[in-house]
């Protein structure tokens, strides 16, 4: 059975990720300090992938409200398959519906996949949510 479930994933996470890239450059603006939750989606999604952006919304102004007021987070809901947004998608190697964490701090870059822990939880909001709360926490430690 568990195997059946991991199948499933598989083939739902592949459906969600097909995408050609070419080689445009995305150059962010690193001036600022800042946490960037980037939620790439498709024109075509899947009841994983609307769920993956309804959960990490609801966190984000439940549980860091004035991280977001003060532009300490960022959300930003990006169509991977649109053509004017091919720079970023590729920057970050969006190949399909993906959820990034990119975090910004004293002019260097990183960036969290957690696409996998995204379409794993994305249908038990529990562990969506105690599992995104836990991220986001870690990553705004690192900025101090």
């Amino acid at each position: 059975m568990k195997s059946h479930i991991y199948l499933l994933l598989f083939i739902t996470i592949l459906s969600c990720n097909s995408n050609t890239k070419t080689n445009s450059k995305f150059t962010p603006d690193v001036s600022t300090n800042r946490i960037e939750v980037l939620d790439f989606y498709g024109k075509h999604r899947c009841a994983s992938c609307i769920a993956i952006e309804k959960n990490t919304k609801e966190i984000l102004s439940t549980y860091f409200p004035e991280e977001l007021k003060n532009n300490q987070i960022i959300f930003k809901l990006i169509q991977w398959d649109d053509p004017k947004n091919e720079a970023i998608t590729n920057k970050f190697m969006a190949a399909g519906t993906s959820l990034i964490i990119y975090r910004i701090k004293d002019g260097k870059e990183y960036i969290e996949d957690i696409t996998e822990f995204a379409f794993t939880n994305a249908s038990n909001k529990a562990s969506f949510t105690k599992g995104l709360k836990e991220k986001l926490a870690e990553n705004l430690a690192l900025q101090k």
